[in-house]
């Protein structure tokens, strides 16, 4: 660990004045590298979705892909914008490379624009319903945070008919306030690469999750995809304190399955449910800042658990 490298950038980067809007200084914001404590055990997940998120933009910036959903005018009309703006960006390099980049740019941005055109989702049938019945087997989980299914979303899914009731939580995780509405114990199938996003039907695409996960999910598929700033609440115990964005928790989950702990645990979502916590207690939950634990490697303990009452009133949708 550079210390001087690190002192420098936290000097260079935490300016919150005029200098922010002079371009001299961002400039030189810009050349630094960030040392890898900045970002922390998420350092894989926060530098490859900004790296997604810049390539969105820059072929976003070569041709808009909102003047051709509807209608789409086809792919010669995409080559046409893209091949327009290339020469002028690439005028270094000779035009077989140049002609074949913008080839593979055209092709990006026609994925785009097929993403974005309105699709038709048909419901899924008994078929589909019971080939990830069979590869769940008879303790089915959500694939995301691990909650196990309660025998009424059992029954709800598979279209039996049931005397069991809904479950009726008395505390709710503050931190993933999965139980606050019906929805969030349901069973649902979801699309690993979002079918908004272009994701397709195909079985290797779909899981089971509950609602509370597939909800905040949804289409999102960076966590930039969502506000900056973690949400604020006044916590019955703990006073005034940040939670993290509930997309930020599902991505996370999504991506580590298993409990983080330091020293080691076995607990993973095939056989835990896991949530979130800070790795610095007293840290803002963001992005950097946020693990996922299984409750006992969970430093919050009690703490963690609001009443239901209490809860809906700060998160009810």
């Amino acid at each position: 660990m550079n210390f001087d490298a690190i002192f420098s950038f936290l000097e260079a980067t935490s300016s919150r004045s005029e200098s922010n809007w002079q371009l001299a200084n961002l400039s030189n914001i810009a050349r630094l590298l960030v040392p890898d404590v900045i970002t922390g055990s998420q350092d894989t997940v926060l530098r490859a979705d900004i790296n997604t998120l810049w390539t969105q933009w820059f072929l976003e910036s070569i041709c808009d892909p909102e003047r051709f959903v509807e209608p789409y005018p086809g792919y010669a009309h995409v080559f046409h914008a893209v091949n327009t703006e290339i020469p002028s960006i690439f005028s270094n390099i000779d035009a077989g490379k140049r002609s074949d980049l913008v080839k593979q740019i055209a092709r990006l941005i026609e994925k785009e624009i097929q993403r974005r055109q309105i699709r038709s989702r048909a419901a899924f049938d008994s078929s589909i319903k019971d080939a990830l019945w069979d590869v769940y087997g008879s303790d089915p989980r959500c694939w995301i945070c691990g909650y196990q299914f309660s025998q009424w979303a059992i029954d709800k899914f598979l279209g039996r008919v049931t005397s069991e009731l809904i479950p009726q939580p008395q505390f709710i995780d503050y931190l993933k306030p999965h139980g606050i509405n019906k929805r969030d114990f349901q069973i649902e199938i979801d699309h690993v690469f979002p079918f908004a996003g272009g994701g397709d039907d195909d079985p290797n695409n779909l899981r089971l999750a509950c609602g509370w996960c597939n909800s905040y999910k949804s289409d999102r598929l960076s966590i930039y995809d969502v506000a900056a700033k973690p949400p604020v609440i006044q916590h019955p115990k703990l006073g005034r304190v940040s939670v993290p964005h509930p997309f930020w928790s599902v991505r996370l989950l999504s991506l580590h399955r298993r409990c983080e702990y330091e020293g080691g645990c076995d607990k993973t979502v095939e056989n835990s449910e896991l949530t979130v916590t800070s790795r610095h207690q007293e840290g803002s939950m963001n992005p950097i800042n946020l693990r996922v634990t299984c409750l006992d490697h969970d430093h919050l303990g009690s703490s963690r658990f609001i009443s239901k009452t209490f809860a809906e009133r700060l998160f009810k949708k």
